[in-house]
């Protein structure tokens, strides 16, 4: 069923109510925009937002300034950790000792006071290098084996003989 005036005139209104509901409908519809003109008006809408809005800038968002911050602190742990393990601080420890290390000295200042306090966090054998000229080959320490003295078969072999 259609809306006009012949369908109104025919639920039984008179012709003063048909002409204010023509009129409120008339206002109503004043604002409708039909479907075939929708898709080009947001088009246009769009595109009038995309020449308005500036550029985004990426590196200005809260997003990035904190994966800014974590990527620095990583980078600062590996760069500390690498300068742990040459002052001979046992690999399973490395995380303790860079959790007790300051921000207002450099770590390798601060090993010495560290090591004093938790010695069992450092290698023994490992001091800090002192020198980085390479060294070759191994310590010599002992001597060289004098092997066995024995003369006879009974007595390398420990055989007593009978008799």
């Amino acid at each position: 069923m259609a809306f006009t005036r012949k369908s109104l005139a025919g639920l039984g209104l008179n012709e003063e109510m048909i002409e204010k509901v023509m009129t409120l409908h008339g206002t109503s519809m004043a604002d409708f925009i039909p479907k075939s003109e929708l898709k080009t008006k947001i088009d246009e809408a769009v595109a009038d937002a995309q020449k308005n809005a500036p550029a985004p800038n990426i590196k200005d968002s809260d997003d990035y300034k904190a994966l800014q911050a974590s990527f620095d602190s990583y980078k600062k742990k590996i760069e500390t950790s690498s300068e742990l393990k040459k002052g001979g601080v046992k690999e399973k420890f490395i995380d303790n000792v860079y959790s007790l290390l300051t921000d207002d000295k450099p770590a390798a200042e601060q090993l010495d006071a560290i090591r004093e306090k938790y010695e069992e966090y450092f290698d023994s054998n490992a001091m800090p290098a002192q020198s980085s000229a390479p060294q070759f080959g191994a310590q010599v320490q002992g001597q060289m084996p004098s092997g066995n003295k024995a003369t006879t078969f009974e007595d390398v072999w420990g055989i007593t003989k009978k008799g």
